[in-house]
């Protein structure tokens, strides 16, 4: 056990430091590039503000990937929740009122809900042996199938401004609410797995869910908890994109699911399962949002080619990572045939 724990930080030490220095290089060459707009206040701070929404997202990927699964239903479930929270809102806040007690009673009812969605997918997988991009495929069009059902495939507008006011605010002009909620959940995250039991057991049953299984872990039980909060986690950020846009839709973030999967990937968690840390999220997350916002400063970079370039980012990341690790199994096999 020890032994594993000592790999695993050596791994995540080494992918921290290539992190940290592809972050640094992508700041200073697109501060070098355009001085007057991505050094000044207004753009740093906008930075911070969008991030945490498909940040938040890619948290609860994370844990699904370590379980040696995927979450494609993330999304939809994010906007399921924020409709069906601002539906809530809308109805039991009367205009011109503050309501707090109700919007804390709404938020508590949006995680809720990302959790039960999660309870189901992990069901699924766990109970059924439905593999886990097929079941959360089906989820994903089962939540977005109900979503539009609700909405009639229109926007619900007309929320009350607390949602609004609360999720958009800037504290001191340079700290915004959205940033202090995506630190709160990477604490949460990060303690799960590094001071739990239940975080051992989920790197065990990624690494070899036979063996764990062998060992007395119950990893129907470690499945069906780690996609609920892959669901809380993305009832968070869809109560973000709510307030960010002051609407719910059913189609908002189609390009989130992609780009969670792409952070995690860069930021070290394995696909196969068994490893990954917070901090290689953490800085994957900073390096494509700075990406993200250097192109926005090019206007020969239409938005029509993000998704094409962040489909050709993951597929790189991917092969090289499989190109290494190859490499790796074969000098380690051609070592102990040695001895």
């Amino acid at each position: 056990m020890k032994l594993g724990c000592h790999i695993r930080n050596m791994a995540g030490n080494s992918n921290t430091h290539r992190l940290t220095g592809l972050l640094l290089i992508s700041v200073i060459a697109l501060a070098a590039a355009e001085p007057g707009i991505f050094l000044t206040k207004d753009y740093l701070v906008s930075m911070l503000y969008l991030f945490p929404e498909f940040g938040i997202l890619a948290l609860g990927m994370a844990l699904c990937m370590i379980s040696g699964g995927i979450d494609l239903c993330v999304v939809a479930t994010a906007n399921f929740s924020g409709i069906l929270t601002c539906m809530f809102l809308r109805k039991v806040i009367p205009e011109g009122n503050v309501g707090i007690l109700m919007f804390c009673v709404g938020v508590i009812m949006a995680i809720a809900i990302g959790m039960a969605c999660g309870s189901l997918n992990g069901f699924l997988i766990a109970k059924l042996g439905i593999p886990p991009i097929l079941a959360t495929l089906g989820g994903s069009d089962l939540v977005m199938g109900a979503a539009i059902a609700l909405t009639k495939g229109s926007s619900i507008t007309n929320i009350p401004p607390i949602l609004n006011r609360v999720g958009t605010h800037i504290i001191g002009g340079v700290l915004p609410v959205t940033l202090i909620m995506f630190v709160i959940c990477a604490l949460f995250v990060s303690y799960l797995l590094n001071r739990t039991t239940y975080g051992y057991k989920l790197y065990m049953m990624g690494a070899n869910p036979v063996a764990s299984g062998y060992s007395g872990v119950n990893n129907a039980e470690i499945l069906i908890k780690t996609y609920m909060l892959s669901g809380m986690m993305a009832a968070i950020s869809g109560l973000l994109m709510c307030a960010r846009f002051n609407t719910a839709r059913a189609d908002f973030g189609s390009s989130y699911t992609m780009q969670a999967i792409l952070i995690c990937v860069l930021g070290g968690v394995n696909p196969n399962g068994g490893f990954g840390k917070v901090k290689g999220i953490v800085l994957a997350v900073l390096i494509l949002q700075v990406l993200s916002s250097g192109f926005n400063m090019f206007p020969a970079i239409s938005n029509f080619y993000r998704d094409l370039i962040w489909g050709a980012v993951l597929i790189i990341i991917i092969s090289v990572n499989h190109i290494g690790d190859s490499t790796k199994d074969k000098k380690l096999k051609m070592h102990n045939e040695s001895k």
